[in-house]
């Protein structure tokens, strides 16, 4: 199979994050996560061989039945299946088995983790309420066949204070150029730990112009505050002021920089485009550069939720996968190498998702 159909069928795929959502030139994801344990089982640190397996027979048998969602024993899934999963968002921690949801992969369930059931839902762009509610809907047919631990003084229990409660915790990945460039992202940390809300780099870069520095988690730190609504409502609030300023700064460099802005995105088409190996970090950047040139209207022909399932369709465990399943001819210093090979794979990836890229501003 050529490279060309492999990727157009890599494209049709309908996970959750080929898809469009809400305000996604700023919000990429939002993500719900629900924890609970079983009643009258010790918690994961403290449980045995044989509670482990009573966990995961439990487990197992709940979600049997129920259409669409599959069982994975993770002692029987290979390293690279494992890391496919990684870079899906699925397997986060070291825990027992996965129990995916297969429509778009958007919800799946984890056993003996950090908590005996961790269910956890995605949505494409700024959707918190629809997250919520798979994930609520999960729970409810779950509390028909599991009884889980919670007490009247502190509702669900768990090993973490910080998770008792609700068990809710969420988070949304966004992405800021223009208050990372412009020096005011710092006042922005600032604004969300105020809210009692943390952030962190998805990837960490020492340089400010790089763009792969404007890429962000925010999330809450505790389940036991208020009620799910509460919750919901502080983080909302916090990345939609990240939303509005971030557009309104964007819309001053598209006014007033608009030569720096081109440079940036010239820069990183001309490396994308001519690049023959690429790291996930360099990929990253290009992608991000790329996203902030369709925000500023100096290209077309590609759109955000294309930009936005590249950041995982050029993951590692993603392209290794690729590199397996299918006869893709490398050159002879890089066919011998897996990391040289998955380095050129992702430029491929790359420069067939941008070859549609037209603008004759961004190239006069």
């Amino acid at each position: 199979m050529a490279h060309k159909q492999i990727m157009d069928k890599n494209k049709s795929d309908n996970i959750w994050f080929s898809q469009s959502g809400k305000f996604d030139d700023v919000v990429i994801s939002s993500r719900v996560r629900l924890v609970r344990n079983l009643a009258d089982f010790p918690f994961p640190s403290k449980m045995s061989i044989d509670d482990k397996e009573r966990v995961m027979s439990l487990s197992y048998d709940a979600f049997n039945g129920i259409n669409g969602w599959h069982f994975l024993d993770l002692n029987s899934i290979s390293t690279p299946g494992k890391q496919i999963l990684r870079d899906k968002n699925i397997l986060d921690e070291d825990c027992g088995a996965a129990i995916i949801n297969y429509g778009d992969e958007s919800s799946f369930c984890l056993v003996n983790g950090n908590a005996h059931i961790k269910l956890v839902s995605f949505c494409s762009g700024l959707d918190f309420e629809k997250a919520m509610e798979k994930v609520y809907k999960t729970d409810e047919f779950l509390q028909e066949k599991l009884q889980f631990a919670a007490s009247i003084d502190f509702g669900y229990l768990t090993s973490q204070i910080k998770d008792c409660g609700t068990g809710l915790k969420f988070s949304a990945r966004v992405f800021t150029p223009a208050l990372v460039l412009s020096g005011q992202f710092d006042s922005t940390v600032s604004m969300i730990r105020s809210k009692k809300l943390g952030v962190i780099p998805v990837i960490q870069s020492e340089q400010n112009a790089d763009f792969s520095s404007c890429l962000s988690d925010i999330y809450t730190t505790n389940s036991a505050e208020g009620t799910e609504l509460d919750q919901m409502a502080v983080i909302h609030s916090a990345v939609s002021v990240i939303l509005k300023t971030e557009r309104k700064i964007r819309k001053n460099f598209a006014d007033n920089s608009p030569t720096m802005v081109l440079n940036f995105f010239k820069q990183s088409y001309a490396r994308a485009m001519y690049s023959l190996l690429l790291s996930y970090e360099e990929a990253v950047n290009i992608i991000s550069a790329a996203k902030w040139g369709l925000q500023m209207k100096l290209i077309q022909g590609v759109s955000e939720n294309e930009l936005n399932s590249l950041y995982y369709r050029v993951k590692d465990g993603h392209l290794k996968y690729l590199c397996d399943s299918f006869a893709f001819t490398f050159e002879d210093d890089v066919k011998e190498s897996e990391a040289l090979k998955i380095k050129r794979l992702r430029a491929i990836v790359i420069q067939q998702a941008f070859e549609d890229i037209v603008n004759e501003k961004s190239f006069s």
